[in-house]
């Protein structure tokens, strides 16, 4: 048997069996084997510098921010609407739940409105990791911050807490541990809140997880050094400046008077216009420029900073418009649009659970009477997401009619994902506007007109002609 055929077999041998990913061959990291509870990879203290991590960076560097608030424009925006068979109550139930969404009652502190409230909400969760709601008595809603959710002072023998959450046998949450922020920016343990009264909007990734945490934490060193590059290469922008010229002398005697000045320097002033240097034989006089930041550098943190906004599903073209072309930029909007539904219905939970609590208190209350023989149940409603406009107007109404037409789709889901508010409202306010119309004696015209592809212009070819 030669070499070859011994060398392998050996390898045969060596992956005859197994997933290679968990062997260890010595040139890259060994595969962890620690398997553990969520919980405990990010728990009290390092949980802590983390949220401060993200908050920094969200702080003060614009990219960041930007990633957040444009995580917000798509997953935030949302409009109540009831969805009962009687005109009559739906008018109602909106009433009270428009009336609820001012500052003054939605919000405990007084400053929000509920939609500023969602967004502001999110973004906790986003930065955060999670971000919890308390539900009073009085009807508002006090915004409870992840960092005031801490492990109590007092454990019980046999109960079980994570990172400031009780969870019974089953692991659902049972008990927060409150705690108020001092002055000297410190915590103090206030009270044990039963979960019926928290509502819990955060990130999670796996079933025993309790806390939620942050996106960012994947993209949070990368964005770190991006942030600091951007410091350095400015600070050598700023020497290059600051020494914009370098004599080389190679005269002995010039190495300057105890003043620190060259007793036989040139003193040269750009200010007074064009400059002729007269210098003695042998010395030279320079320009200092490099090319700062190189393109090289340029190139590699514009990849860094693609792969960390992938934290929330950023395609790189929304950070530079002129990074790809129309159709490119149209599919991955699309493609990003497609990976915020899990993201919009996660905030659908967290309003599907203040809405039927903002219900039972007003049935409660007396503010709102069902029909008889109605429950909670029979009161459907929807929280509807706030589409984008169209790109093409124009055309992509005619290729929605067109669907329509041939039943692909319906007026409804159209109407809801461009962004024009209800189907039924449109049709109320265009009847309305025909009979006004109608009484001023104006005819209005909806018929769809045909879109016109003007021809390109004819090349102009003088060639030959007199």
């Amino acid at each position: 048997m030669n070499l070859l055929t011994r060398t392998a077999n050996r390898m045969t041998a060596a992956f005859a069996s197994g997933y290679d990913a968990v062997k260890s061959s010595g040139k890259r990291k060994a595969a962890s084997s620690v398997l553990k509870h969520e919980d405990q990879n990010l728990k009290n203290a390092d949980r802590h510098r983390m949220i401060g991590a993200t908050r920094d960076m969200a702080r003060n560097f614009s990219i960041v921010a930007w990633a957040i608030r444009k995580h917000l424009d798509y997953v935030s925006l949302f409009d109540f609407q009831m969805r009962t068979q009687s005109d009559e109550l739906n008018q109602q139930i909106e009433t009270l739940m428009r009336d609820w969404q001012r500052p003054s009652q939605c919000d405990a502190a007084g400053r929000h409105s509920f939609s500023k409230m969602l967004r502001m909400v999110e973004a906790r969760r986003t930065i955060d990791g999670d971000v919890m709601a308390l539900k009073l008595q009085g009807g508002q809603i006090q915004i409870i911050e992840a960092d005031r959710i801490r492990q109590p002072d007092k454990i019980e023998q046999g109960d079980r807490w994570y990172n400031g959450i009780r969870v019974n046998r089953a692991g659902a949450s049972a008990q927060y541990a409150l705690w108020n922020r001092t002055d000297s920016s410190q915590f103090q343990f206030a009270r044990n809140v039963p979960a019926r009264r928290m509502i819990h909007h955060g990130h999670f990734e796996r079933f025993d997880q309790v806390r939620g945490i942050s996106p960012l934490a994947a993209a949070l060193n990368s964005f770190r050094d991006c942030y600091e590059s951007i410091d350095l290469a400015l600070a050598k922008m700023k020497v290059e400046q600051l020494f914009a010229l370098v004599f080389y002398r190679d005269a002995e005697e010039s190495i300057g008077a105890p003043t620190g000045t060259d007793a036989n320097g040139y003193e040269i002033d750009f200010g007074k216009g064009p400059v002729q240097l007269d210098l003695d034989p042998g010395d030279k006089a320079e320009f200092l420029k490099t090319d700062n930041p190189g393109s090289n550098t340029r190139e590699f943190m514009q990849t860094v900073l693609s792969i960390a906004i992938k934290s929330l599903d950023l395609p790189y073209n929304f950070v530079d418009e002129s990074h790809t072309n129309f159709f490119g930029s149209r599919a991955a909007w699309l493609l990003y649009d497609r990976s915020c539904q899990h993201k919009r219905a996660d905030v659908l939970e967290f309003l599907r659970k203040v809405t039927v609590w903002k219900l039972q208190q007003w049935i409660i209350s007396g503010q709102l009477q069902l029909p008889e023989g109605q429950t909670i149940r029979d009161l459907p409603f929807e929280w509807v997401h706030r589409g984008m406009p169209w790109w093409d107007p124009a055309k992509e109404i005619n290729g929605a009619v067109a669907a329509i037409k041939a039943g692909l789709d319906n007026p409804y889901r159209i109407t809801k994902e461009a962004g024009r508010g209800e189907f039924e409202e449109n049709v109320d306010a265009i009847a309305k506007a025909n009979a006004y119309a109608e009484e001023r004696g104006v005819t209005l015209e909806y018929a769809m007109q045909p879109v016109v592809e003007e021809p390109p212009p004819e090349p102009n070819n003088t060639r030959g002609r007199q």
